[in-house]
This record gives structure tokens, C-alpha cells and sequence, in this order.
């Protein structure tokens, strides 16, 4: 036997220790939330593109953190009082007619039938972080009843109502990510599963505080910078423009955003698969650059192996799912890693290893 042989033999007979791991790899989940949700333009631009992502299975569902003041017209406004408000006061625009919000109901049940989620960011769009617990259960009334009464509140055939109930919805987002200590008693009183109003670091994983799960906005680092942003539209708009429109910068700031996605879901995908969480508006921000960022970002993440793009209410049922150990495993980071194919996001039929 030569020497070359001789030691092929003694490395087949070796033992190859394979490192033990707490749990199996999780999928990396990535919830893509949009707030207000105004706008009849994006409800049908986010219907056909979501169709079309999904039309090979499911790819992707969107959470809508949805203004009440949405579900009724600026003529009829007096039937809505915000805590410490003046009757028909809003921070937002009401709808401008019964056609419009007999429409937006109409392209909410459609998506919510194809399996969107229907969540709330409150009705008037104010300023929480001083109200008490009465102060946010009486907007979590009015919201409820805006929702169940549409039809009549905007006299509008029963028929243009909604396919649900108010009590259906389970997911909450404060306006301007405001809260205050009295929010979390009323969202659990009001029968609510989750809030989404703050925010943590990127790699870790949801944590459930009084019966409720809060799925949190990242705080992620601008790519190849040293400045912070969180993972919402707005946001990056401030940090990159000081919250200007600058034409001269749609393309770079566009860019920028979509490498700080790809950036946070690599970081994710390759290391303990913390769910990415990110929100955006209907508003065009930036002349839609950021938008034209985020659909990018879908299209070359959803649909790759072992993601998931859900609504919250999906993640909240594998939260759920979870025991305690395996949550802390996650969070470790203990199980086999997905290794790094140099076309991961090259191309959809990337595969992992």
C-alpha cells in the first residue's frame, strides 16, 4: 500500500465529529407591513404585484396598518371623536366620498381574501404617548365601529360593507410610533395578539410582553455607512435627506435603501434568522424611490429557499409555536447555518446548503 493510500484508508476510518445543535434551522421569516394605506393608487398597484408574485404559490402577504379615518367621508366626520380631540378632528384627511371609501372597502376584502392582513393604526393619526389606557380602549371603539358600520356610517348599501368583523383584526401599529405605558393593557383588553409600535436590534427575535407579541422595527446601519436608521420609509428619508424631496437624490437614496435591506436580511439569512420586519407608507416618499426600493428588495428576496414573507398574524402562529427552549436556541443562534452561495440573490433558484 503506497503512503498516499495509507493515509486515504486511516482518514475513511476516522470519525468526523459533527457539531450537536440545540434545534433544526428555522426559515427566515420577513414581515412587510404599510401604514395608513390612503391611497386607492397603491391598494391597486399592491394587489396586481402581490398577484403576480404569487401566482407559483405563496411568495408573499402584506400586513395593512390602516387609518380609521379611511372608513369615512369628511362629510360625515363628526361621527368620529379622538381622545381629548375636538368631534371630527383628525391629523389625516377623511376620505373625500362615499365612491372612494365604498372602493378601498372593496380592494381591502380582495386582498384579505388572497390572504393579506387587515391591522389598525388607530383612527385619527394623533399623538398617543400621554393618553391613559380609557384614552386608547375609546379608540380602539371607534375604530371598531367605523370598520362594522361603514355601510351605514357613509350611506352606502349594506353590500358595500366589509367581509369581517372589527374583532377579526389583531394587530396594532401607533401612529408615529408613539405609545405610552396605558397602550398594552387596552391592546390586551381589546383582544388584540400583537403590537408593532417600537423597536429593537436587527438580530433579535420577537419577545412576547403581556400576552402580546411586539414585532419591532430594526435599527439598522446605513450600507457602507456609519449612520443608523430604522427599517421604515420615513426614516431613511430623514437620515438621507433631512426629510426632503431632493430630486437630485432619488437614484443614490433609492440604491442605498436596497442595499441596507439586503444587507439586513443577509445578516439574518446567514446568522440567527431574527424575522426582518420592515414598514413603509402608501405615501410616495422621496418621488417613490423608496417604494421602487422595497418591491425591488421582494422580488429578489420572497421566493428565495427557506423564506417566508408573511403577515404578522402568520409569524405571531409560529411564535406561538414555539417552546421557550427553542426560542432561546434561535436567539443563540444554535443550529446548522445556511452556508453563503455566491448567487443567493442573483437569482430565485438559488439554492441553500
Amino acid at each position: 500500500m503506497t503512503r498516499a493510500r495509507e493515509i486515504a484508508f486511516a482518514l475513511a476510518l476516522t470519525t468526523i465529529s459533527i457539531p450537536a445543535f440545540a434545534v433544526d434551522r428555522p426559515p427566515q421569516f420577513v414581515a412587510i407591513a404599510f401604514d395608513n394605506c390612503t391611497e386607492l393608487s397603491r391598494w391597486k398597484e399592491l394587489s396586481e404585484f402581490s398577484a403576480r408574485m404569487n401566482e407559483k404559490g405563496d411568495t408573499v402577504h402584506f400586513t395593512f396598518f390602516v387609518s380609521g379615518v379611511n372608513f369615512l367621508t369628511s362629510a360625515k366626520r363628526a361621527l368620529y371623536q379622538g381622545p381629548h380631540q375636538p368631534r371630527g378632528h383628525s391629523m389625516i384627511p377623511f376620505s373625500a366620498s362615499a365612491d372612494e371609501v365604498a372602493e378601498r372597502v372593496k380592494y381591502i376584502n380582495e386582498m384579505r381574501d388572497t390572504g393579506h392582513e387587515i391591522a389598525s393604526h388607530a383612527v385619527g393619526h394623533f399623538d398617543g404617548k400621554h393618553w391613559s389606557s380609557a384614552d386608547w380602549a375609546q379608540e380602539f371603539k371607534s375604530y371598531g365601529e367605523l370598520l362594522d358600520h361603514v355601510a351605514g356610517n357613509n350611506d352606502l348599501s349594506a353590500s358595500a360593507g366589509f367581509a369581517f368583523p372589527a374583532s377579526s383584526i389583531v394587530g396594532f401599529r401607533a401612529p408615529y410610533l408613539s405609545t405610552s405605558a396605558g397602550l398594552y393593557p387596552a391592546l390586551k383588553a381589546a383582544g388584540f395578539r400583537y403590537d408593532t409600535s417600537e423597536t429593537m436590534l436587527p438580530n433579535l427575535w420577537p419577545e412576547k410582553k403581556g400576552g402580546l407579541w411586539r414585532f419591532n422595527l430594526a435599527e439598522i446601519r446605513l450600507h457602507r455607512s456609519r449612520k443608523m436608521t430604522l427599517s421604515m420609509d420615513y426614516n431613511f428619508l430623514v437620515v438621507q435627506s433631512l426629510g426632503l424631496d431632493q430630486s437630485a437624490r432619488r437614484k443614490q437614496d433609492r440604491d442605498e435603501m436596497l442595499e441596507t435591506y439586503l444587507d439586513y436580511f443577509k445578516a439574518n439569512y446567514f446568522g440567527n434568522r431574527a424575522p426582518l420586519q420592515i414598514g413603509h407608507h402608501f405615501y410616495g416618499y422621496h418621488g417613490g424611490a423608496y417604494h421602487e426600493a422595497l418591491l425591488t428588495f421582494i422580488e429578489r428576496v420572497c421566493g428565495l429557499p427557506e423564506v417566508k414573507c408573511v403577515t404578522y398574524s402568520k409569524l405571531a402562529d409560529f411564535m406561538d409555536g414555539l417552546s421557550a427552549e427553542t426560542l432561546a436556541a434561535y436567539q443563540k443562534g444554535d443550529f446548522p447555518r445556511a452556508t453563503q452561495p455566491l448567487i443567493l440573490l442573483d437569482t430565485p433558484a438559488a439554492s441553500v446548503r
